[in-house]
């Protein structure tokens, strides 16, 4: 019993013993022989970051109807990271046979190398609930069935200009993107809204943070971040007025199409224009047209050249892209003559009373020893007889403003440039500042401007050679908004919503506030765009002519320049001033080979008693400004007039003006000789039932008899 005894506790021993001894060298073998091996596989274990892309943010209009949204789109993805070697090969294989795809384009897919390695790489779009559950149901490893979202566009073309759209990155993108969490395969804003607020509608990415071993394998994840989606946009304009305002101006373009030129005896080529319409109270835009338009959608998931050429390339239809209502550079021509109208009195060279005898052209005087061009003529050499400031501007007398413009010319001082300071105060010749890409800053021609073209172009501008010197023929075009001066549409629009309003020269906004949807501020405003003042232009002493004569652009009695379109218009509690202008376009057409046609251009307010909006109308190459821009503004104003009933009060960010009341007899004030020349808002400006009378001479409604009464 005990030698048994002993022999087990020996073998117990003898076993720990062992035990021990392989323990032990097991922990030489790791520390010693194999301690480099180990620490290289420990290094090789890191830490790879996939980041998750977040959903974009919305743009909606003031109301908020919807304009750019995410769609759900169903989508197979698979993640190679989960595969042993040739096992992706079978899952490969079987999604061929349920999706209908051929394995290679779904290899090609995987490949990408626009998005992490490690991440989920989708390899079928389009799917619909159906074909998601079909492959759900095979539960195959590392293959997800799930809806993504993808940027879609619910109105189409409306607003396509100021939405803009998304599209894959530039090269200039994407080093400053990538750098900011973006992934390679990402569509990013490309023009309009969607490029400048790029970083508000984008969103902050989610992380992932996982464990991987050498071979790629997931070990396990280390941290995760959700992503933050982007937030919401709200513009100012309003979604059915853009669709009237759209709709206008492309039926204008295509009735100016089926009229024929005076001049050239062609068909207008009418191939693009803009319209813009602000409530001048505040600087909201209201609605922003240019044509030819696009619809965004075409955009999103990339076209083939061929596709980009045939719609975008069109010669016919030409700069489909571009939004003409900030970048295009137009003439501006006779809507220019409120500038010299104003200049004029400021450097007090007119008066607004004076009478001037229109023959049809204006000569320059010998005594100035004028060589080259030296008389400039009016619309068809057309004389209009007798005109003031008021009835020139109403009847669009070149001839006036001509003289005008020359006549400051040889003002030698600061007064020399009195057309291009106060074009300045109005806003041309530098950006307005509206929350758009890509807006141009037109141009004011002055000696300088002159020079600076010349010397950069002379082939084009000064082939002989001559010296570079602002002539007073120089002057003269510009007087009339021809020459050196270009505008955008929006400037034009901008400059008379101040003159309108009394002198308070807005930034415009077309974004009227940032909105976040992330889970802690969801429907908090992130930004809120108030009105925002540029400048305060304060208009010289007899301003309120200017006004008179603008009113008087639409009037068939006064012989306005756009009577015909606003004929058949019911004009009671809703009148409208404004100004016609026909700017020559330099130059050949390149498509038809021929001069091209005048531009046609049209600016107005409304109600002209009570300015509210203002609205712009450039038309290229559709004739005059009366007969092609107006009739689109008279619509666009009757749309305004029916919209704005359910509109709320705006904010207002000026004070009105009060209208200059000139001194008239009191006997007088009632007649109907007097009224016409009466600005709207003065007590005498309203014919009432006085008069003078022999018991009456004074016309005060008391009787002199009782006025003599202690």
């Amino acid at each position: 019993m005990n030698d048994q005894l002993t022999r087990r506790l020996a073998f117990v021993g003898i076993l720990i013993v062992g035990l021990f001894a392989a323990l032990f060298t097991r922990a030489w073998y790791l520390q010693v022989l194999t301690n480099e091996e180990l620490a290289d596989k420990a290094f090789s274990n890191h830490v790879e970051i996939v980041v998750t892309e977040p959903t974009r943010g919305r743009i909606l209009d003031r109301h908020g109807v919807v304009l750019a949204d995410n769609i759900r789109n169903g989508v197979i993805t698979v993640n190679q990271s989960r595969y042993a070697p040739g096992q992706i090969e079978y899952v490969l294989e079987q999604l061929s046979q349920l999706l209908n795809i051929p394995v290679s384009i779904m290899n090609e897919r995987l490949a990408d190398q626009r998005t992490h390695p490690l991440a989920a790489k989708v390899v079928a779009t389009g799917l619909n609930e159906y074909g998601l559950l079909r492959v759900s149901e095979q539960s195959l490893p590392g293959v997800e069935a799930k809806w993504a979202m993808s940027r879609v566009y619910p109105q189409n073309e409306l607003g396509s200009h100021v939405i803009g759209y998304v599209g894959a990155m530039s090269q200039g993108q994407e080093d400053r993107l990538l750098q900011q969490g973006y992934l390679p395969s990402e569509r990013v804003g490309k023009a309009g809204i969607e490029q400048i607020f790029e970083a508000d509608l984008h969103g902050r990415p989610g992380q992932t943070e996982l464990e991987v071993d050498s071979t790629g394998r997931v070990h396990r994840i280390v941290g995760q971040t959700k992503p933050e989606p982007g937030s919401d946009i709200y513009l100012t304009i309003d979604a059915d007025l853009q669709a009237a305002t759209e709709s206008y101006l492309r039926q204008g373009l295509i009735a100016a199409r089926k009229t024929v030129s005076e001049d050239s005896g062609f068909f207008y080529p009418a191939i693009g224009g803009a319209a813009v319409v602000m409530d001048l109270r505040n600087g909201d835009v209201l609605a922003m047209a240019s044509h030819p338009t696009y619809d965004p959608n075409w955009l999103v998931g990339g076209i083939t050249t061929l596709e980009y050429q045939s719609v975008f390339e069109n010669p016919y239809a030409p700069g489909a892209l571009n939004n003409r209502a900030v970048q295009g550079l137009y003439s501006p021509g006779s809507v220019f003559k409120l500038v010299t109208a104003l200049a004029g009195l400021e450097s007090r060279l007119i008066s607004p009373r004076t009478a001037y005898y229109d023959v049809g052209y204006f000569k320059i005087p010998d005594k100035y020893g004028c060589t080259g061009r030296c008389t400039f003529y009016n619309a068809d050499k057309a004389p209009l007889g007798v005109v003031d400031l008021s009835s020139a501007l109403t009847r669009s007398s070149d001839a006036y403003f001509y003289k005008v413009a020359h006549d400051l010319y040889w003002i030698r001082g600061e007064e020399q440039w009195a057309i291009q300071d106060m074009a300045q105060l109005l806003g041309f010749g530098s950006q307005t500042g509206v929350q758009l890409p890509f807006e141009k800053s037109g141009r004011i021609g002055d000696g300088e401007v002159k020079k600076a073209l010349f010397e950069a172009n002379p082939e084009a501008y000064n082939p002989y050679g001559e010296i570079v010197q602002w002539r007073p023929g120089d002057n003269i075009n510009t007087g009339i908004g021809q020459g050196f001066v270009s505008v955008t549409p929006i400037q034009i629009a901008n400059a008379y919503a101040a003159f309108a309003n009394g002198g308070t020269l807005f930034s415009p906004n077309i974004v009227e506030s940032v909105v976040s949807r992330t889970e802690t501020q969801f429907g908090a405003a992130v930004i809120d765009f108030e009105p925002r003042i540029q400048g305060l232009p304060e208009f010289p002493e007899g301003s309120g002519v200017v006004r008179e004569g603008l009113h008087g652009v639409t009037s068939k009695a006064r012989r306005g320049t756009a009577w015909r379109a606003f004929e058949d218009y019911d004009s009671s509690g809703y009148p409208i001033a404004g100004k016609t202008g026909t700017a020559q376009a330099e130059g050949r057409n390149p498509v038809l080979q021929r001069k091209k046609e005048d531009s046609a251009v049209f600016v107005a307010w409304a109600p002209r008693h009570d300015p509210r909006y203002v609205v712009a109308v450039v038309m290229e190459e559709a004739g005059f400004g009366g007969e092609a821009a107006a009739p689109v503004a008279k619509k666009i104003f009757e749309a305004l007039r029916a919209y704005e009933q359910r509109w709320p009060d705006p904010q207002v960010a000026f004070i009105a003006p009060r209208p200059e009341c000139p001194e008239i007899p009191e006997a007088l004030r009632g007649d109907e000789a007097f009224i016409s020349y009466v600005p709207e808002g003065c007590p005498w400006g309203i014919q009432v039932p006085r008069a003078n009378s022999p018991e009456d001479a004074d016309g005060d409604g008391v009787p002199d008899l009782e006025e003599r009464k202690p």
